[in-house]
């Protein structure tokens, strides 16, 4: 192990001696010095990027109780696939020193099983501390959620000389369709551990991964087939396929290993990939059957496993169509909602003035066909008054159909909106699919965003809004519909049509009946939805809303508005322990007011653009399930740093005062939403 003079100096001199490769761009910079050395390329963002001194006195954060309470919960189903091969694998390494440690997407441990003999036990370690690298530097588990991939951390390796008595090794847990959920780690304390241990031990670490993924993916699709092939000495590629041998999932192993071979937005049948063996026919002879495959177009051959389903699926059940085949296993599942209950017509407009004349003039052309357009910021419950003015009408009986115009890929609009006929297109089911207009026949097809439909689309929709039929893609047989079609969005239409992002006949043809939904902030009844929310939330619990924290609820912008105020709340009854639930419950900072919010009026003006400064990227993957209240509040995060930062020139210490928030957590923010400052 080096001493603190020597640790400083190595680290400085091989992270400016890590060249760019030629012709790399500025801004990804990063991303090319990662491909060349890993650490190297770790310690120079951590002195470029986050700003850090090798030498610095250094102090790890970590969470209180409750918080890390919230976080355990949030994750639980990782932790419950977890537990039992970290238990297993602990039995083997415990005897040499090593702990166990699982981190989350955010870097912060939330589970450990540790050797507790002062010799090996490291305190830094423990459950509730933050490990991602913009937070502690050059570590395992940091730079692994970085990087991606496996990695291995060896004593001087770590940035902050605090933690060069320290080795550890850290793979990335992805979930079934891909998602990075977080790390799992192996370490000890022992500055005396060889280079080449470590090596070994960072195996045992992808293996656990491995696994752990594993048991993901089977529980994910139990009611499937699916084959395991070798993708490395420790890890599995696995693909979920139907009775009808089309794929519904691949984990990402398989997903790297035929990267240039699946388009997942396209490729549907098994047989695009390998080709066709007749010895699949009969599936159901053939569980835990092992046999070689070969790829399409003359590829290698691999050997694989086949497993037969571990459930059989109910009388009647299909899969719904989806843009990705894989289920969606979330880091942090957004909150149940605590009723079932639809909300009517006179829930949404409480006794604000504006929404009950909106509700006053809706009630006036119930009963036809008028289109009726919702304008309104995200989560100020569009969706929930497209249901109730769908309850409330005589159409009641008939579907409702829900439709995000957001979420569905550009190339699978046409087919989920309009449907398919049999054979339409590779991958197709063979009965075809009737589509989102038709499912909504002789009821209520609810389009929401539809102001970030691609404009190739928005012809069909005229169409077919005009004429009232829709013809299936690859047949040439219209069927004639009758929907009430209810269309929402948060965008600035008249600034979309003058872009030429959004046709204005269509606007014309939606706008029957224009909705504005307001704002939380504005609406006069604001205690009386944060009172009825809190009641929801709390049914089943004697718990009171104390003054101090409906103060404070009061006082706040809301720019996700209810969908963020139910988050909030729905937090602060979770970590509440006592009978009334105060301000230090509440996750907002007294006179804390975000900057996304969004001017009122019939067409909202654009929020701040993620693009509105220089050098900062687009924005990166959802990080919560769209729609989701955990999805508006990461939303309007991210836009108010942006905004913040550029008001101050992109000066992070600057923003990190403004925003009421330590620099270490600002920056774990900004690796987290993808901003590059």
């Amino acid at each position: 192990m080096l001493d603190l003079r020597s640790h400083v100096s190595r680290i400085v001199s091989s992270a400016n001696q890590l060249a760019l490769p030629p012709g790399a761009a500025a801004e990804g910079k990063f991303r090319a010095l990662r491909a060349a050395d890993t650490m190297a390329a770790s310690w120079r963002r951590c002195m470029e990027g986050y700003r850090f001194d090798p030498g610095a006195k250094f102090r790890i954060e970590s969470v209180s109780e409750a918080e890390l309470k919230l976080q355990r919960e949030a994750n639980d189903e990782l932790i419950h696939f977890a537990r039992p091969e970290i238990d297993a694998m602990f039995g083997a390494v415990s005897l040499s020193g090593f702990s166990i440690s699982l981190g989350n997407i955010d870097g912060y441990i939330i589970s450990e099983r540790a050797n507790y003999n002062p010799e090996f036990y490291s305190e830094v370690e423990r459950a509730g501390t933050a490990w991602a690298e913009p937070s502690a530097g050059t570590n395992a588990i940091g730079t692994c959620l970085v990087e991606r991939q496996p990695v291995g951390v060896y004593t001087n390796d770590h940035f902050f000389y605090e933690f060069s008595a320290l080795s550890c090794a850290s793979a990335p847990l992805f979930s079934p369709d891909d998602e990075l959920l977080g790390a799992i780690n192996i370490s000890i304390r022992n500055p005396e551990l060889q280079r080449e241990t470590l090596k070994v031990v960072l195996g045992l670490t992808s293996g656990l991964a491995d696994r752990i993924g594993e048991r993901m993916f089977r529980k994910a699709f139990r009611r499937n087939y699916i084959l395991k092939f070798a993708t490395g000495p420790v890890d599995h590629g696995l693909i979920a396929f139907d009775g009808d041998f089309q794929l519904v999932g691949l984990n990402h192993a398989a997903r790297e290993m035929l990267r240039d071979r699946v388009q997942l937005a396209r490729v549907r049948s098994l047989w695009a990939v390998f080709e066709r063996d007749h010895r699949l026919i009969d599936l159901a002879r053939l569980g835990g059957a092992e046999l070689t495959l070969h790829l399409q177009k003359g590829g290698d051959a691999i050997t694989v496993s086949l497993s037969g389903p571990m459930e059989v699926p109910s009388a009647g059940a299909r899969p719904a169509a989806s843009a990705d085949p894989a289920p969606r296993m979330r880091p942090a599942p957004a909150p149940a909602r605590p009723s079932a209950r639809v909300l009517t017509l006179d829930d949404c407009a409480g006794s604000d003035p504006r929404m009950t004349t909106n509700v006053r003039f809706v009630r006036r052309v119930l009963g036809g066909s008028l289109p009726i357009l919702l304008l309104g910021e995200t989560g100020v419950g569009k969706d929930a008054f497209a249901r109730a003015v769908h309850e409330e009408s005589p159409r009641r009986a008939a579907p409702f159909v829900a439709f995000n115009c957001a979420s569905v890929p550009d190339t699978l609009i046409d087919s989920e909106l309009f449907g398919y006929g049999s054979g339409a297109f590779t991958g197709a089911r063979r009965e075809g699919s009737p589509g989102r207009l038709v499912e909504a026949d002789g009821g209520t097809l609810f389009l929401d965003e539809i102001g970030d439909m691609p404009i190739s689309q928005q012809t069909r929709l005229l169409h077919v809004l005009e004429s009232g039929e829709v013809t299936p893609l690859g047949s040439g047989k219209p069927r004639r519909i009758d929907v009430q079609v209810i269309a929402a969005t948060n965008q600035n239409l008249e600034a979309q049509i003058a872009r030429g992002l959004f046709r204005q006949d269509l606007y014309y043809r939606l706008a029957g009946a224009v909705i504005d939904i307001p704002a939380l902030r504005e609406r006069t009844d604001r205690r009386e939805l944060i009172e009825a929310v809190f009641a929801s939330l709390a049914e089943g619990r004697r718990l009171t809303l104390a003054p101090d924290a409906l103060a404070l609820l009061m006082n706040h912008d809301w720019p996700g508005n209810v969908r963020e105020l139910r988050h909030v709340l729905n937090r602060a009854v979770h970590v509440c322990e006592g009978g009334v639930l105060t301000a230090r419950d509440v996750a907002i900072r007294p006179g804390a007011r975000m900057a996304a919010a969004v001017a009122p009026g019939p067409f909202a003006a654009a929020p701040v653009s993620p693009m509105s400064f220089a050098g900062a990227e687009a924005c990166g993957p959802e990080i919560e399930a769209a729609g989701s209240a955990r999805h508006a509040i990461a939303a309007a995060e991210r836009e108010a740093i942006v905004a913040t930062l550029a008001r101050c020139g992109g000066n992070v210490k600057a923003a990190a005062a403004a925003l009421q928030l330590s620099r270490a957590t600002l920056y774990r923010k900004l690796q987290r939403y993808q901003i590059v400052h």
